[in-house]
């Protein structure tokens, strides 16, 4: 009976050990997904540094697939892509037709509706490739229209941002705020308003000067700015 009593005690302990490690495991689970979402702020020439592959086009259509040799239904989004310029990536992938994000919006993907206006809309992509190729997504990457960038940063994304790529951007989220190199230079738009899209945002790129210093440049206007900005008034 004693021995009856210790098999009993030991199923019900390893049923409780069950237990928790299985709401361990949820909880576990729901941190990560609620985490994945909160995209920390990063300047728009960081989020160009960092991705693979950069452009301008058109989404013109979306489907719902699932990707290949995937078994646990995970479902993603494909849009198709009118590319109209390639800003990063060339070494990469001739061409971009399609760009994958997951559906549910709980592991960051990234919805648009390709209809009406939207559909008009030529957008600035900034994406990963997958090891087969595949341009890939999310709620935090570089993803605006075209005609809303600043001058600066219609600039930075054409000219600038390529060619300064080992100067590192960091945010200040509070002061005092401390650079760690003069490779840096030191975000501060976050201090003075309540989002980070302000001015060295879209007016500014950290850029190489003397020895191995970097520092905030301003950008000036394309040509086609400045004469679209000299027609308005």
């Amino acid at each position: 009976c004693s021995l009856w009593r210790t098999d009993r005690q030991t199923d019900r302990m390893n049923s409780q050990l069950s237990v928790f490690v299985s709401s361990l495991s949820l909880a576990l689970l729901l941190v990560a997904l609620s985490e994945a979402c909160t995209c920390g702020p990063q300047h728009p020439q960081t989020k160009f540094c960092t991705a693979d592959v950069v452009i301008r086009g058109k989404i013109v259509g979306m489907e719902q697939i699932s990707m290949d040799n995937q078994t646990d239904g995970a479902q993603w989004i494909r849009y198709e892509v009118k590319q109209s310029k390639m800003f990063k990536g060339f070494e990469r992938v001739a061409d971009v037709q399609y760009i994958y994000t997951p559906h549910d919006g709980g592991v960051c993907g990234f919805e648009l509706d390709p209809s009406g206006a939207a559909k008009q809309t030529e957008l600035v992509v900034a994406g990963m490739l997958t090891e087969d190729g595949r341009l890939t997504v999310s709620v935090c990457s570089f993803i605006q229209p075209w005609d809303k960038l600043s001058p600066g940063q219609r600039r930075g994304i054409m000219y600038t941002y390529k060619n300064h790529c080992d100067c590192r951007i960091n945010p200040c989220h509070s002061v005092p705020c401390a650079l760690n190199s003069e490779a840096e230079c030191l975000w501060t738009d976050g201090l003075f308003s309540r989002g980070w899209d302000h001015v060295q945002a879209r007016q500014y790129a950290c850029v190489h000067q003397e020895g191995a210093a970097c520092g905030w440049a301003p950008q000036k206007p394309l040509r086609a700015d400045a004469n679209l900005r000299a027609q308005q008034h």
